[in-house]
């Protein structure tokens, strides 16, 4: 009998399984890939906020072990004017883009060291059920054969098409389609020459670039999900056709560097899921799946394994009733996640800017606590509801009225 089995080994999953055995819980750890295992399918930024917990945890060591520079310095040019800002309220100060190669190993490594058990190569196959609770899993071992775990409680932290989810019949809300987000392509270069993290944004456009590991750069264009996909051999055309629309000094520099991969280009539905039931819970990608436009998903997914650890570790811990104590878990990751979601999935629109928004990103041209703020936004130490209330962008439109006026 295990305290809990987490179902899915990358970051949420093994910051979860970490965090628990840590406490001194026994945690069963599966995941159907072998490690160590890079996912191409991320662009690897991990925000402030997310950097903060990495450094709680002490894992943040093992990332700038690996060479992976700290990002300090952010920018977003809307050609008009170009914001500068840093996120406030966080301790390290400094978002970072460990490969998946590294940040999982790194949480992996912790798990185990803590005492949670690892098994590679394990399909999920089912949960085990007493009347409508959860009490362990099926899989499949490597060799094909069956694996029966009992276990307190499950955590499926296996990805968007979470078979966790499916099988305790999650269901979905806040639901977007591929089409209604962004299709972002995106590749690795070296040798290119960065001012920091950078963003371009232009009417239905936006570009970015940032650094990860073995001194290279993901840099990649991100438009409208409904946006035909290119076929293969017109991707790096089209590419640098769009990023020397929007900007032709980063075009300049990613043609002076060297593409060091393959082509990646994708767009996602996006959704919350259920967050838990009796028995189980669902966390990371499993639970929220957020459009890549800002970037939010490793961050958000931390958060929520800390979050979800401490819940957990309460109710098999204490005295009083352990799915009760874990059901506040809905509501708390909710009121997070959910207006990231949202946020994201609006800015996803790529929209062209109403006067309103104009007058917003002129506001924050001559506020810079209000511009670090917004940066915050993305950062993930201010929540979206707080930016976006009705006071604060009145704060913002007297500032600018009283700085024009000046």
């Amino acid at each position: 009998m295990h305290d809990v089995i987490v179902v899915g080994a990358r970051c949420a999953g093994a910051a979860t399984a970490m965090l628990l055995a840590r406490q001194g819980h026994k945690v069963l750890l599966i995941d159907q890939d072998r490690f160590p295992s890079d996912m191409r399918l991320s662009t690897h930024l991990v925000w402030h906020a997310g950097v903060d917990l990495l450094q709680k945890w002490g894992v943040l060591e093992a990332v700038r072990a690996s060479l992976c520079p700290a990002l300090t310095e952010f920018s977003l040019d809307l050609g008009e004017l170009v914001l500068k800002g840093t996120p406030p309220g966080t301790q390290v100060g400094a978002a970072f883009a460990p490969k998946r190669i590294v940040l999982d190993q790194a949480l992996q490594d912790a798990a185990v060291a803590a005492g949670a058990e690892l098994r590679e190569g394990v399909l999920f196959d089912d949960v085990l059920r007493d009347g409508d609770r959860v009490i362990g899993i099926t899989a499949k071992n490597p060799d094909g054969s069956l694996m029966t775990e009992h276990a307190r409680w499950v955590v499926g932290a296996d990805g968007r098409h979470s078979r966790v989810a499916r099988s305790v019949n999650s269901s979905s809300y806040h639901e977007f389609p591929k089409e209604a987000g962004s299709l972002n392509t995106f590749a690795y270069f070296s040798g290119v020459s960065l001012k920091g993290v950078e963003f371009i944004s232009r009417p239905q456009r936006m570009a970015y670039a940032w650094a990860t590991n073995d001194d290279q750069v993901v840099a990649g264009i991100i438009l409208p999900g409904t946006s035909p996909r290119m076929p293969r051999q017109d991707v790096e055309a089209h590419f640098f056709a769009e990023m020397e629309a929007m900007s032709p000094d980063l075009a300049a520099r990613l043609r002076a560097g060297k593409r060091e991969e393959d082509w990646i280009s994708t767009g996602v539905s996006t959704f919350c899921r259920q967050a838990v039931g009796p028995g189980w819970s669902l966390v990371g990608d499993a639970g929220v799946t957020i459009d890549p436009i800002t970037a939010a998903g490793i961050t958000n997914a931390l958060r929520d394994a800390d979050l979800l650890a401490e819940l957990l570790h309460q109710g098999l811990s204490g005295p009083g009733d352990l799915g009760d104590t874990v059901a506040a878990y809905a509501a708390r990751r909710d009121a997070v996640a959910v207006p990231l979601h949202l946020f994201s999935q609006n800015m996803a629109s790529l929209a062209p800017p109403t006067d309103d928004v104009i007058q917003l990103f002129t506001g924050l041209a001559h506020n810079q606590p209000q511009a670090d703020r917004y940066f915050g936004v993305f950062g993930q130490t201010v929540s979206p509801a707080d930016f976006f209330s009705p006071e604060n962008l009145q704060e913002i439109a007297t500032s600018e009225q009283a700085a024009v006026s000046a």
